[in-house]
């Protein structure tokens, strides 16, 4: 058996005090362990148990639960209907300021709100500076209409450092077709990187999270999990690709479609509760299915699915479609698309067109010199994604 002399004591007795000065700075910098030591109501033992509870459901920031409702917070495993509302009680006692904004307050809101530039100016100034933050965009169209082409741009605008024009970043890609390509990403990142001669390093590509999910079940999965990594990653960007294709799978027929509309309402406040609790902007692309009333207008002819409940939650919702034969022979863009903004609060039902070039989403005047320099490159700096499916890993996953 070994003896302890002065000497190992002494070192004993500085490895207890180093070991539990890490474990006070651990504490410390930890938001949810802060948010919970507040609650005087709690005792020492349950607020440890909640901290487990929380940090096990991906819930690693106090905003998380504001992103929950009271019965969810109560369905946890261990919370019970008391502790759910001090839970809920302290978040607002914490929350700066009274339920209710003035007219000033409120504008000074949206004003701090960060807008993600989609890549075609165009595109931009139809709404007026970009895609806000904190709202829901959906994109409607049929295929090749652009859809999730402007998903890239808009991934790789968030990703960019703020010196460039971007948010410098987190993204969270939830992959339910199987369409995304992590090549044809790396395409407009490098376009970029070349454009506007970023060092290589700056652009931080490990903050792009992509999540197979084919089911609804694996869609409400990734969302439970996108709290675990938005505070992580400062995500500002949640794209769902595309949102309607699992519902239309999984419930088939009139007979399952009141089910299928209450689950999607689900599923949006959801997603609705974290774009407002981490201030970061949700778009979603959706399909289209064809009006049959013969009297429909042209406009109503197509029709975005998803019915009033998927309407009602679109703050923007922009029609993608083919541009027409005359603007594709003036500008010498075959590529060239029309997007029509067809319900918005703030925003009027303007049209403007733009490209889906060889590096990404470009304004129709840009789509020649697109594919002049990926010639002169001859793919240096990325070719062109094919049309095959590439297969993505469950679970959320770093491009590399």
């Amino acid at each position: 058996m070994a003896h302890l002399n002065d000497d190992n004591i002494e070192d004993v007795e500085e490895e207890v005090v180093t070991s539990a000065r890490k474990k006070t700075v651990k504490a410390s910098d930890d938001p949810l362990l802060t948010f919970l030591s507040g609650i005087k109501d709690l005792s020492d033992a349950m607020k440890k148990r909640v901290h487990k509870v929380l940090s096990t459901e991906g819930i690693v920031d106090p905003r998380g639960i504001k992103a929950l409702t009271k019965r969810e917070l109560e369905n946890l495993p261990g919370i019970s209907d008391t502790t759910a509302i001090l839970l809920r009680d302290q978040f607002e006692a914490k929350s700066e300021g009274s339920i209710f904004l003035s007219l000033e307050e409120r504008e000074e809101l949206e004003v701090v709100r960060e807008k993600i530039k989609t890549g075609a100016k165009a595109l931009d100034t139809l709404l007026q500076g970009g895609v806000p933050t904190g709202i829901f965009c959906e994109l409607y169209g049929a295929p090749q209409s652009g859809k999730t082409q402007i998903c890239y741009s808009l991934s790789a605008n968030t990703l960019l450092p703020k010196d460039f024009g971007g948010l410098d970043s987190g993204v969270i890609w939830i992959d339910t077709e199987g369409s995304f390509n992590s090549q044809r990403l790396k395409q407009v990142l490098a376009y970029y990187e070349y454009t506007y001669n970023i060092p290589k390093g700056q652009l931080n590509t490990s903050r792009f999270l992509v999540a197979a999910a084919r089911t609804l079940a694996q869609i409400e999965q990734a969302i439970k999990e996108a709290g675990r990594v938005i505070t992580k990653n400062n995500v500002k960007l949640l794209i769902v690709d595309s949102l309607m294709d699992p519902f239309r799978s999984e419930y088939g027929g009139l007979g399952e479609l009141a089910n299928r509309q209450k689950h999607l309402n689900r599923l949006l406040h959801s997603l609705m509760r974290i774009a407002e609790a981490y201030d970061l902007a949700v778009v979603y692309t959706n399909q289209v299915m064809a009006n049959p009333d013969p009297f429909a207008t042209a406009m109503d002819k197509i029709q975005p699915v998803g019915g009033f409940v998927l309407g009602h939650a679109s703050d923007i919702r922009i029609w993608l479609r083919r541009a027409t034969s005359k603007i594709r022979n003036q500008y010498d863009a075959p590529n060239a698309r029309r997007a029509l903004i067809t319900d918005c609060g703030w925003l009027p039902q303007n049209e403007c067109h733009f490209s889906l070039g060889a590096f990404g989403i470009t304004d129709v005047e840009e789509e020649a010199n697109h594919r002049k320099l990926s010639l002169e490159l001859d793919g240096s700096i990325g070719t062109p994604a094919d049309e095959e499916e590439e297969e993505v890993q469950t679970d959320f996953v770093q491009i590399e």
